[in-house]
């Protein structure tokens, strides 16, 4: 847990200008920590580093009784992004995470050394291995012999790292697949194994800006793992299911069952191409047509005289633009969409009883664009959101999921195999 002592706030105070108002919320957030202390709620803290394609965000956040968890402090600030692997004005990036960070240790009273950061699915690699180990009575299954079994899944990749690695599903000798089989009897193993890889160039640039910042430690989660757990927790124990993030310039396509990725791909496009797209079309500023995407409903059935109006940004005044038109250009970006996505999926042998869920904030804001894609992908979708009612909005669903991820996987005693390997 960060230090709370005098000496700590003071250093955080001391690098900010005050407002009476920041003020004010600073003394709030201490009441609210110390009161929480003083009542045994809060159980251990976490802070983490969320890397999306047009914001960085930062929360922290504590675990509270019944297994639930409360967010006491959160910032996000809007940056460059990423493109095909490749951040775009990389020499920024630390200063914009300095500035989310410093924000939120003025809410939260803490100093931050520690962060679980997300690494998003266009600098990784998913990979699958089945591994089969018989032994000569039946063996009682420990964590740590778990842990030795799936590190021969691991794979050398050229210029990544190895960050994760699960169980899709485990085969013991009654029949039974089960993920979790610690303390199982089985003379007899068969283990499906998900590793993910991430580029070491996002983490060395991670890496660098973090330790400009006086970060002492950092915990590296791909992001789909994180929402596949939190958002799929019940339905991926069923069958093999689609999560599809849609962000603002970015995709990723997580095929998920029992306790991993069955696979993993993205492609560098999303909302903000929508946008551009009603930008580019129909001539107008990048503002108004993002208002105007925000306004559309792409279900009705429209006629040649209806009209979207918004409040121009630029004119300040109204403009119409015809519907017909403009949903249109909406529809001819997701039909690219939907082509970019059934190519990811296709890769996957056994695709008939998958479930499909949408997350992420670059098209569940249009109506009707979740209809519009899974009539293209001939499947029926379900949005996900966070189980949070202050943060039940699918823009919050990768925070959300990875602050779930962080206080469950990083607090723990047992240090398994991916800790071990990191030493």
């Amino acid at each position: 847990m960060a230090t709370t002592d005098c000496s700590g706030l003071v250093a955080i105070q001391s690098r900010h200008g005050k407002t009476f108002v920041e003020l004010l919320s600073f003394f709030k957030r201490l009441i609210i920590y110390f009161e929480g202390v003083k009542t045994n709620m809060a159980k251990n803290f976490s802070a983490v580093l969320d890397i999306g394609s047009s914001k960085i965000t930062v929360m922290v956040g504590s675990e509270v009784f019944g297994g639930d968890f409360v967010v006491f402090g959160k910032s996000s600030a809007q940056y460059a992004g990423f493109v095909d692997g490749e951040f775009l004005e990389e020499e920024k990036l630390a200063g914009v995470i300095g500035k989310v960070i410093e924000n939120v240790e003025l809410q939260t009273c803490f100093s931050i050394k520690k962060l679980t950061v997300s690494i998003p699915a266009e600098f990784c690699i998913c990979r699958n291995r089945k591994l089969t180990i018989t032994f000569s009575q039946s063996k009682k299954l420990s964590q740590d012999l778990i842990d030795e079994i799936y590190s021969n899944a691991v794979e050398y990749v050229e210029n990544h790292t190895l960050v994760s690695s699960q169980p899709i599903y485990n085969l013991v000798d009654d029949g039974r697949k089960i993920v979790d089989v610690c303390g199982v009897k089985t003379t007899k193993l068969t283990s499906l194994v998900s590793t993910v890889y991430a580029s070491n160039k996002f983490i060395n640039t991670i890496n660098s800006s973090l330790s400009q910042l006086a970060i002492q430690k950092v915990n590296y989660v791909p992001s789909a793992v994180a929402q596949t757990e939190y958002l799929l927790s019940a339905e991926k124990n069923m069958s093999a299911c689609v999560l599809i993030d849609i962000g603002y310039i970015t995709t990723e396509v997580s095929v998920a069952k029992g306790g991993g990725l069955l696979l993993l791909g993205s492609f560098s496009m999303g909302g903000g191409h929508i946008t551009a797209d009603l930008s580019e079309c129909l001539k107008i500023g990048f503002s108004d047509a993002e208002n105007l995407k925000r306004r559309m409903v792409l279900s009705l059935q429209a006629s040649p005289n209806d009209v979207y109006e918004i409040e121009s940004v630029q004119a300040n005044g109204t403009k119409t633009f015809f519907m017909k038109t403009a949903n249109q250009i909406v529809f001819d970006r997701l039909d690219v969409i939907a082509y970019l996505i059934k190519k990811v999926i296709s890769q996957v042998e056994d695709t008939e009883h998958m479930r499909f869920f949408l997350t992420g904030g670059g098209i569940t804001c249009v109506k009707g664009a979740k209809e519009y894609l899974a009539s293209r992908l001939s499947a029926n979708i379900e949005i996900v959101t966070p189980n949070l009612a202050e943060f039940n909005k699918p823009n919050q669903s990768s925070s959300i999921a990875l602050l779930s991820y962080s206080l469950k996987n990083f607090q723990k005693k047992h240090v398994g195999m991916l800790a071990k390997l990191k030493k």
